[in-house]
């Protein structure tokens, strides 16, 4: 009698369990992540967003380029630095990825970079952005730039400075380590993303 009133009641314990586990986890998507970590041969990476580190199994995710549309790419296109968008199952900061957006890996298309401001030229309205594995890029900056602080406030161009750590989405060409047609600049807070500094070429 013991046997066939223990089967049940394990049985019942192990599908509970596993229904709490799978209501933990959440399916969302984490847009602007940037990439501090990545290993190839396991397909993992972790990627930082407003000061939270998420741990990426990317092993059955597709791996698309840009912000929108089907291009397939090889996980091997995303480097250190990147800025990607992350589809999956959120348990906390521990991530099942369905899919992964490269939007830092689009040549003469429009991409999002993060960099560190390695010098700017207010006569020209451009800055030069310090990237950890796409070399420095120059940033033109247009009137109809949207430009905001780390606190989402409007700012102007003469409020950047050197060491600023920014993403910035435009037109890139990458033969040219240019940055044109700018839509915006977000200045990030330094807190949230101090462990890319140490990342950084010295």
């Amino acid at each position: 009698m013991k046997k066939i009133i223990f089967l049940p009641v394990l049985v019942f314990g192990l599908a509970l369990s596993g229904f709490f586990a799978v209501q933990g986890a959440e399916a969302k998507t984490v847009k602007n992540a940037i990439v501090e970590k990545i290993d190839y041969d396991a397909k993992t990476l972790e990627a930082v967003k407003n000061g939270t580190t998420y741990v990426v199994n990317a092993s059955s995710a597709k791996i698309r380029r840009g912000s929108s549309g089907s291009h397939k790419i090889t996980y091997s296109k995303i480097k250190e630095g990147d800025v990607i968008n992350i589809e999956g199952s959120f348990d906390d900061e521990n991530v099942t990825a369905t899919k992964i957006r490269n939007l830092s890996y689009y040549h003469k298309h429009t991409t999002t970079f993060y960099g560190v401001i390695d010098s700017l030229t207010e006569s020209s309205n451009t800055f030069k952005i310090e990237t950890l594995e796409r070399g420095d890029q120059t940033v033109a900056i247009l009137k109809s730039t949207d430009i905001e602080d780390e606190d989402g406030r409007n700012i102007e161009f003469s409020s950047l400075k050197e060491d600023d750590k920014v993403l910035v989405r435009g037109k890139w060409n990458d033969s040219k380590n240019t940055i044109t047609k700018t839509k915006w600049v977000e200045v990030l807070d330094d807190d949230d993303y101090d462990d890319l500094e140490s990342l950084l070429p010295s």
